[in-house]
């Protein structure tokens, strides 16, 4: 069907689009219910904590026991993955007294268990072992004495009682098992003793009274084995079938027990993945903990822009305000604004996570291009032509000039002498209409235009920016989104032809390899990336940088110049460019980044201040931009994207034409998308036909 329907679409352009997406709807239908049992019900493919509640509500009835597993179940860790425990030994004593680094530690502590359970294999033939054995191993490696292992182990101890927090969702269960008059059992693969697990878990907030907590170690055989689940039951007398068991581990928490007659339910709610990469630094493990935490543990779950707030623009832009506060400090920075529109939530985040600690005077300057670019037209900076051109959208020849102030009808007959009609529709790929728009500009009488109008602009901006006082003495900082640095640029190129010296130095969250056009490298500097390297993390940004540039906007409209008032110069705003819908998802993103910022400043003051590598700070965004989910597809895709210069156009970042569609229409919605990957990750009709067409075109 998907053949002859694509091949209908080809061959048969005036097919009606009802036609292919009636046909296209039908086997989507066909395939989800096949795929998805629950689809039929729902309408949707039913989620994993849909299907996870469900089968909980199915054995609950019938269940005398309840068993926990307790690490990602009962209890999270606020690191990225478990491993990164490790990353925090060299902090307490007595690891802090001997001068180990704490990635050189991690590793000796991770084969130190490695050698310990060999041994144990060897010897037992149970790969089970006890955090004591393994801190022997260590103790080796580290040339220390037997006597300093029990201070070794129970420093270990206490980094897990600092890292650990009760799983909202999962102590939920655990309260109503107990309401409920189940057994309880905790029972744990892991190289804690069955005393510290109670220590642990009563630290966590949950009661003990008459529950069984069981540690792996203790018992020298595992979940893992198959052991375990079995002989605690046999010991507590219940028939397999009476046990329901809850975990996150796919083999030890699910297929195990549920070949062996368990009631086990495999949970989605891990804050902490099998397939989650572990950290390289204390920082990078807990500013990637605490995103997971906040964004997969919750359930009912916060709505999704909240979540994406949280778990991507929380790292990224508490990364990134770590940094400028790394920088402003090591520069001498005297004052540092930060460019609105896109600094407004850099700014809150920055405040949210420094709070009051030294560093240079903050604020926000209202910027934007269409209001720095224009006036600095008479530096004749090659760069600043170039973005008055700028286009990211089709839009009418006329609104290239009428953006900035001019009447189009005033010029028609230069715009038939460049071959080009008021109403042309511009498109940003036309090579040839676009050298049209450049020859249109550098008309004399054009450019006299331009140039008297931005003789105008430039006086009042020069007011604004005294009246801010960026052109009083010290360094000034800009602070911004950055790609080329316009707005930079083109504060530099105004108080120039004014000769004005104003020390200002840029710091983006990246820059291009462009931005060394008309401006002085030593002066911008990017965090993510910088001049464009490293090149892995240049890349995947820029495979989207429109939803970058949506993370740090803002519900208020665009700057379009300056006027004067009694008061003094004043900004002078565009309608707001966002629908009501839109708007509400940038504050749940805002909030959910500003929550973000606030937890993670009250671990710092817990675990000290350690500075998130842009790596990790990118980590969340960039897998969201390479291999999003059908969730992150639909929400993001949605997205309305405008380059916000003068009038403007906007479009989804990836979302399929309204109507029906035809092979033709599917093939033009993929060519024209901002974000190719995230339309093809869609879950409806329109992306199945969308890759059929894809693959059988592909040879």
């Amino acid at each position: 069907m998907t053949l002859a329907l694509l091949r209908e679409g080809d061959r048969e352009p005036s097919a009606t689009p009802s036609d292919v997406e009636s046909r296209a709807t039908e086997l989507f239908e066909l395939f989800a219910s096949a795929a998805h049992p629950g689809y039929d019900t729902l309408g949707r493919p039913p989620t994993a904590g849909e299907i996870a509640t469900e089968q909980i509500e199915r054995a609950w009835p019938v269940a005398q026991v309840v068993s926990f597993d307790i690490f990602d179940t009962l209890v999270v860790r606020k690191v990225a993955a478990p491993r990164d425990v490790f990353l925090h030994l060299a902090t307490p004593a007595p690891f802090s007294q001997w001068g180990v680094d704490s990635v050189t530690l991690a590793l000796l502590r991770q084969e130190a268990e490695n050698v310990a359970r060999e041994a144990a294999v060897n010897t037992r033939g149970s790969a089970e072992v006890l955090l004591h054995e393994i801190h022997l191993a260590l103790a080796a490696r580290l040339g220390r004495p037997e006597s300093d292992v029990p201070a070794m182990a129970r420093a270990e101890q206490l980094v897990e009682l600092a890292l650990c927090v009760a799983h909202p969702h999962l102590r939920s269960l655990f309260d109503r098992a107990r309401a409920d008059g189940k057994a309880i059992w905790c029972v744990s693969d892991t190289y804690h003793g069955a005393d510290f697990l109670r220590e642990l878990l009563g630290s966590c907030g949950f009661g003990l009274d008459g529950v069984t907590v069981v540690s792996s170690a203790d018992r020298r055989m595992s979940k893992g084995e198959g052991k375990l689940l079995s002989a605690v039951a046999a010991e507590a007398k219940f028939a397999h079938q009476e046990v329901l068991h809850i975990g996150d581990h796919p083999q030890s928490d699910f297929a195990i027990p549920a070949d062996r007659g368990f009631l086990a339910v495999l949970h989605p709610w891990a804050a902490s993945r099998h397939e989650d990469a572990i950290s390289t630094a204390p920082g990078d493990a807990i500013a990637l903990g605490l995103s997971q935490i906040g964004s997969r543990t919750v359930k009912p779950a916060f709505p999704f822009w909240w979540r994406f707030g949280y778990a991507v623009a929380g790292p990224l832009l508490s990364g990134f305000a770590q940094w400028l506060h790394g920088k402003f400090v090591a520069d001498g920075i005297d004052r540092a604004y930060f460019l609105l529109r896109d600094g407004e939530i850099i700014l809150d985040v920055y405040r949210a996570l420094l709070g009051s600690q030294s560093g240079p005077e903050t604020s926000l300057l209202e910027s934007s291009r269409r209001a720095f670019l224009l006036p600095a037209l008479a530096s004749n900076r090659q760069s600043i032509t170039q973005q008055l051109m700028a286009c990211e959208n089709a839009r009418p020849a006329r609104e290239f000039i009428e953006r900035f102030g001019l009447r189009s009808a005033d010029f028609r007959g230069i715009f038939r002498t460049v071959g080009l009609q008021i109403d042309e529709v511009v498109r940003p790929n036309d090579s040839v209409t676009m050298r049209k728009i450049f020859t249109l500009f550098q008309h004399p009488e054009i450019l006299k235009a331009m140039l008297a109008r931005s003789t105008v602009e430039r006086g009042l901006l020069m007011q604004y920016l005294k009246q801010e006082r960026v052109l009083d003495p010290g360094r000034v900082a800009l602070v911004d989104i950055g790609w080329n640095g316009t707005i930079q640029k083109a504060l530099m190129g105004a108080t120039s032809v004014e000769n004005v010296s104003v020390d200002v130095h840029g710091y983006y969250l990246g820059t291009h390899p462009a931005i060394n056009a008309d401006l002085d490298t030593s002066r911008a500097t990017g965090f993510l990336f910088d001049v464009g390297a490293p090149a892995e993390r240049y890349r995947p940004v820029m495979q989207l940088a429109q939803l970058v540039e949506f993370i740090c906007s803002t519900a208020r409209g665009s700057l379009r110049g300056f006027a004067r008032e009694k008061s003094g110069v004043v900004p002078v705003h565009a309608a707001v460019d966002h629908s009501v819908a839109q708007r509400a998802n940038i504050a749940h993103l805002h909030s959910g980044a500003i929550a973000y910022a606030t937890a993670l400043a009250s671990e710092q003051r817990v675990f000290g201040t350690q500075p998130i590598s842009a790596g990790a700070a990118l980590r969340n965004l960039a897998r969201i931009i390479t291999a999003p989910t059908r969730e992150e597809a639909r929400h993001i895709g949605d997205i309305r994207h405008g380059e916000g210069l003068g009038a403007d156009r906007v479009r989804a970042l990836a979302a399929f034409s309204e109507g029906g569609f035809t092979a033709e229409s599917l093939l033009r919605d993929h060519a024209n998308a901002y974000w190719p990957v995230g339309l093809l990750a869609r879950r409806e009709p329109a992306a199945l036909a969308l890759r059929a067409l894809l693959w059988l075109r592909t040879e």
